[in-house]
């Protein structure tokens, strides 16, 4: 039977370019079931794992800063949504998949706060973390050995795409950083307490899609480790 893995969105999701997290979910071994805030009642339990997706800026007032003017696509209902969603899941010790906003989230979730825009706030100077022309940029992550995400690609140097001006700062309760840039922003995390908890920095929906075969298996081999994962 597909393990049932409950997706957030900002809204309904039918046919657009965010079905790259549905249809890499069903080509692992899936079954999708969108999550968006329309104010029904989602419980936890009925899913088999949870995937956080990329998306807008999280509102501020979720972690106790000040309103940065960089923000951008915030949308509070969904920050509610996804962060009490992720608090439900780790409690239950459901499989959590983090993904670029996603793995802000789990920080912010569980105490944590974020740069809201790194090259406003970070302390010193970093590399290109955002998208260039509409096209993810593209860097080096060096991963903690033995750590999940070293265990589950088999690497210690990775080179993944980027597309965001946000990063996790203070990591959240029982969360420890398992990959970092060659300028320390965190571009993994995960909760080694818990069955599979991960978030990423980066998007390992889109690298499937890539005719580099190295790039496109680091995000296959992410994806069928949460689908092993949530089926147990």
């Amino acid at each position: 039977m597909r393990p049932i893995i409950g997706v957030t969105f900002k809204k309904d999701v039918v046919d657009n370019h965010l079905n790259n997290y549905t249809k890499a979910i069903e080509q692992s071994g899936g079954e999708p079931a969108v999550l968006f805030p329309d104010g029904a009642t989602v419980d936890i339990a009925e899913m088999n794992g949870l995937l956080l997706t990329g998306g807008g800026d999280i509102h501020p007032d979720f972690f106790g800063k000040k309103w940065h003017p960089a923000l951008k696509f915030v949308d509070k209902a969904r920050d509610e949504l996804e962060i009490q969603l992720c608090r439900q899941a780790l409690e239950a010790d459901i499989p959590v998949f983090g993904i670029c906003r996603g793995i802000q989230v789990m920080s912010v979730a569980t105490g944590g706060n974020l740069y809201q825009d790194i090259p406003s706030e970070y302390p010193q100077k970093a590399g290109c973390h955002t998208q260039v022309g509409r096209v993810d940029s593209r860097h080096d992550i060096f991963i903690k050995p033995d750590s999940l995400l070293n265990q589950i690609t088999g690497e210690s140097v990775a080179e993944v795409n980027s597309a965001h001006h946000q990063a996790v700062n203070k990591k959240g309760a029982g969360f420890v950083a398992t990959a970092r840039t060659a300028d320390n922003i965190i571009e993994a995390m995960e909760h080694p307490s818990k069955r599979f908890v991960l978030g990423v920095q980066y998007h390992p929906e889109r690298m499937i899609n890539s005719k580099d075969p190295e790039f496109r298996q680091h995000g296959l081999n992410l994806f069928e480790a949460f689908i092993n994962a949530a089926s147990c």
